[in-house]
């Protein structure tokens, strides 16, 4: 598997997490000041940034999960349906990519983005919309939408799991429920964040899955929801038509598709620097060298991260 230096190794081994560090870092510097991003450091749990690097990981990661499902930005609904013009929304909209897309395929639609912040990605998401039709509200679905009930044809939403706490995600679907329209369709994707493997995983593998779970189950997030998501849903029990599908997206290996996915996941690993250095003491430089061996490893053992995707449809 190749060296690792004496430090990282030691780290791997010993590392443990600062519980208090992680449940209370708010994020708005860089704790190393070697690669200064911007962090919501507002009211919700999530941990990457919200800045222009983010913005255009996102973008990668909106393409990397359309082609993962092999077909178009929604499920649940029609092509038919849309050209008729619905009311959608879609919470979390980040960079406002999916919402750009789906005005350019739709243009009869109304769309609307819900986020903890519409500053966040102004910059990207003028470039990508251009469009009055798209309207961004600040909005955070761990309280209220800023929405009237039964407002929406079709409900997005996707990799909201680093921002979520455990608690908090009967209470999400509910409020999907609240401003969905009767017989209006919702539309859910979200990954199990740990890594699983084909092959034997590499004990730093093993160890910063560990860490990685320890550091946000300290924020009350349970990583592994997805596997969930359609339970919570059914539990709900105002929902019909509620249909799982399961995807593999492998992790630097099987082509040019596992080597985006792994460009994309060291770009997630990269923005928790100052989250997981925060709770670990994790000095910059034993950082950069671990999460380099970390992603070689995973590489080599065929890791692959799973993704959920559910629809489900309000009860008439």
């Amino acid at each position: 598997m190749g060296a690792l230096n004496s430090k990282s190794a030691t780290l791997a081994r010993n590392a443990s997490v600062d519980a208090k560090a992680a449940a209370t870092w708010k994020g708005n510097t860089d704790a190393q000041g070697t690669d200064e991003r911007t962090f919501s450091g507002m009211q919700a749990p999530y941990v990457l940034p919200n800045d222009v690097k983010e913005g255009n990981r996102l973008n990668l990661q909106h393409h990397l999960i359309r082609q993962q499902f092999g077909g178009p930005n929604y499920f649940g609904v029609t092509g038919e349906q849309l050209k008729k013009g619905l009311t959608v929304l879609d919470i979390g909209c980040g960079s406002g990519i999916w919402l750009a897309e789906m005005h350019r395929d739709f243009p009869a639609g109304s769309y609307f983005g819900a986020d903890i912040s519409t500053t966040a990605f102004a910059e990207t998401f003028k470039d990508l919309a251009g469009s009055d039709k798209i309207q961004l509200v600040e909005g955070n679905v761990l309280e209220r939408l800023p929405f009237g009930d039964n407002t929406f044809d079709f409900v997005h939403q996707q990799f909201l799991v680093y921002g979520v706490p455990e608690a908090k995600w009967p209470h999400v679907i509910a409020e999907i429920h609240r401003v969905l329209k009767p017989g209006g369709v919702a539309d859910l994707i979200e990954p199990v964040a740990l890594f699983s493997n084909h092959d034997t995983p590499s004990k730093l593998e093993a160890d910063m899955r560990r860490i990685l779970n320890d550091l946000f189950k300290a924020r009350g997030i349970n990583v592994s929801i997805a596997w969930d998501l359609a339970g919570m849903i059914r539990k709900d029990g105002r929902f019909a038509d509620i249909i799982e599908r399961k995807k593999q997206a492998p992790f630097g290996w099987g082509g040019e598709t596992g080597d985006l996915w792994k460009m994309d996941g060291g770009k997630v690993m990269a923005s928790l620097k100052p989250f997981m250095s925060s709770a670990l003491g994790i000095p910059a430089e034993e950082w950069e060298s671990t999460m380099e061996k970390f992603l070689s490893d995973a590489s080599k053992n065929r890791a692959y991260m799973n993704i959920i995707r559910v629809t489900a449809s309000k009860l008439q």
